[in-house]
């Protein structure tokens, strides 16, 4: 059976069993706020406990911490330059691909879905990747340099050693990345 609460001035005023009663409040009042509220469980003694038992024995994250969705994005290592990221751009239109570009620029630049960024070591290609990660981005990482590769694996990404020198041509290196980007998003 529904309830009906009566609020006013950000106050409770009281909860009634019906529409009527509650609105001959808000009538002598002179204003304020219905809320109608169903029974959602009713709960013995026995089971009070076992519910608490239950979440005692679960982490419960804080209401006032909300869970971000993760988007996929694209990190190409500064091998990957100019026609890799092209392609991949107008493959997955809605997809960002971020292109570490080494020297040359001192800041994050956006050309459409591309964003090229800075970095001169491996460290800040990690970086970059931790970066991501904290904006509720979820990174897929192609890189020729094997260390980097199994660094980034620790970090928790999905990473993928794909060296240029080994594949038989860019054309085909690219529709490997095209394969590997499908099977993750």
């Amino acid at each position: 059976m529904p309830k009906y609460m009566v609020y006013s001035k950000g106050r409770l005023v009281g909860v009634y069993e019906s529409f009527a009663e509650a609105i001959q409040v808000i009538a002598e009042i002179g204003g304020g706020e219905i809320y109608k509220g169903d029974l959602i469980a009713r709960l013995g003694p026995e089971e009070a406990h076992e519910l608490k038992t239950i979440l005692a024995s679960e982490p419960i994250e804080p209401p006032e911490a909300p869970v971000m969705p993760r988007r996929r994005v694209v990190v190409l290592d500064q091998m990957y330059k100019g026609f890799y990221p092209e392609v991949l751009s107008k493959k997955f239109p809605r997809l960002e691909i971020h292109v570490v570009s080494g020297r040359g620029i001192d800041k994050p630049v956006r050309a459409g879905n591309i964003v090229y960024h800075p970095a001169e070591t491996d460290y800040d290609v990690a970086e970059l990747i931790k970066e991501l990660k904290k904006q509720s981005k979820d990174p897929i990482f192609f890189t020729g340099d094997k260390k980097l590769y199994y660094h980034v694996l620790t970090l928790g990404v999905k990473a993928y050693y794909l060296p240029p020198s080994e594949a038989p041509s860019k054309e085909a290196l690219v529709e490997k990345m095209i394969e590997i980007i499908r099977s993750n998003i």
